[in-house]
């Protein structure tokens, strides 16, 4: 077991990865009434093309296999799991990204009975060809009642534009069409691949001893046998620079329209030092000229041009990279044309020193802040450390961002050639 004290901080990481590939990461919190856990393989969307063990030719599993694996390993051949957490005073919840499918669970008591029944959940899959059908029923309606919000249409409808090929521009859970043509053997031939212990890890923050908590997962794996794997094979993505339509509306019936604007950057082929270095830099930037204390926002708020929906994403993965800007406006062509005009006065311009000071140290002061919840901690570790990046690290990070580096990551990211503009309008216009 290892471990390292974060001094700025006052907060000590212990490690351990075991003798089949799984990371254990334990975070002490004393005095905390609740404790966090996570069970994360990174596995996610995106991977539907792969290499399985052994195998030397490609397979690919129908879009939204991760997703439908996340609803199915909750359901045993004895009946729903939820219930059995509950009756141990656990809340238990999962989620799937593009990247990674998270298993959880918070408890304020029987912390280690919790931990045990989470990793018999997940390493202990049951599949039929009934269950199967029965769940595919489910997850159409979920994908149903998803297409119906308008927010939910307007990204992935940006996203299609964006892309001609990344998997990044399909849903998460599929489609209908897709998700009834997933096979129990589909769900078992992408579990062995991807929810090996070597791809996985194990976080558990709160008021736990690491060493007895180590001990634990160290002792119940040891009895599964299970060898490391070799790297998992995931098919390279052959996507062009440009964007696949500069412009896609849909009618709908809605109040008022909504608009996107979107940059697709280049897949990254830098370090993930450097790449997370560049991420912190972007979204100190878009703070900087699109935050609710700039002139930007004050001025198109009082013009009616833009509301409270107004919002940004900067998403900074190794196969895609894009950023988004929504809101809900009758204005498009307004908004579309201040923030192009905003993106390319800063690039010319540059930042002010003091305003880099004050945001950067209102970035370390909410990071702070949430360290008081082992949620956070938790989701956050796991999300940075599949990026190759240990979270605490990212206040040193910080502490080397420049007005010169976020300009030059704001230069070398926007290139207005690869822009889309996406709306929703109203049926009637």
């Amino acid at each position: 077991m290892n471990s390292n004290y974060y001094k700025q901080i006052d907060e000590t990481v212990f490690e351990e990865t075991l003798n089949n590939g799984l990371k254990i990461v334990v975070i002490p919190k004393k005095g905390f009434y609740k404790t966090f856990v996570t069970y994360t393989t990174q596995f996610g969307s995106l991977d539907n093309t792969f290499k399985p063990h052994g195998q030397d030719e490609f397979v690919t599993v129908p879009d939204g296999v991760a997703h439908f694996l996340e609803h199915k390993l909750f359901e045993k051949e004895e009946g729903d799991i939820f219930t059995s957490f509950a009756e141990h005073d656990a809340q238990v919840n999962a989620f799937t990204t593009f990247d990674r499918t998270s298993y959880l669970f918070s408890a304020t008591d029987k912390v280690n009975d919790n931990i045990l029944r989470l990793l018999k959940m997940i390493e202990s899959p049951y599949f039929t060809e009934k269950t199967v059908e029965k769940e595919k029923g489910i997850i159409a309606e979920e994908i149903k009642m998803y297409k119906e919000q308008p927010n939910y249409k307007l990204m992935f409808q940006t996203l299609a534009a964006l892309y001609h090929h990344h998997p990044v521009q399909i849903d998460i859970a599929g489609s209908v069409e897709s998700i009834y043509k997933i096979t129990a053997d589909d769900l078992y031939l992408s579990y062995e691949t991807f929810y090996h212990p070597a791809n996985m890890v194990v976080i558990v923050v709160g008021d736990v001893d690491p060493e007895e908590t180590i001990q634990l997962i160290r002792n119940h794996e040891d009895k599964r046998e299970m060898e490391e794997m070799p790297p998992i094979t995931r098919k390279r993505v052959d996507e062009p620079e440009s964007v696949c339509q500069h412009y896609v509306e849909t009618k709908m019936d809605i109040v008022q329209e909504k608009t996107m604007i979107a940059f697709k950057f280049k897949p990254n082929t830098i370090s993930d030092d450097v790449r997370v270095k560049k991420d912190i830099e972007m979204m100190i930037a878009l703070d900087l000229i699109f935050g609710e204390q700039t002139e930007f926002y004050q001025t198109l708020l009082e013009k009616g041009v833009l509301d409270d929906t107004f919002g940004y994403q900067f998403a900074n993965e190794m196969t895609y990279s894009y950023l988004l800007f929504a809101v809900t406006t009758d204005e498009h062509q307004t908004f579309v044309d201040a923030i192009k005009s905003e993106l390319s006065k800063f690039i010319k311009e540059g930042f002010d020193e003091a305003d880099l000071h004050r945001v950067r140290k209102q970035t370390l002061g909410e990071m702070i802040s949430s360290l008081n919840s082992p949620e956070y901690i938790a989701n956050q570790y796991t999300k940075f450390y599949f990026e190759g990046v240990e979270l605490f690290n990212i206040i040193n990070i910080l502490e080397t961002i420049t007005v010169e580096s976020v300009r030059e990551t704001l230069e070398s990211l926007i290139n207005f050639d690869h822009v889309v503009e996406s709306r929703l309008v109203r049926l009637n216009d």
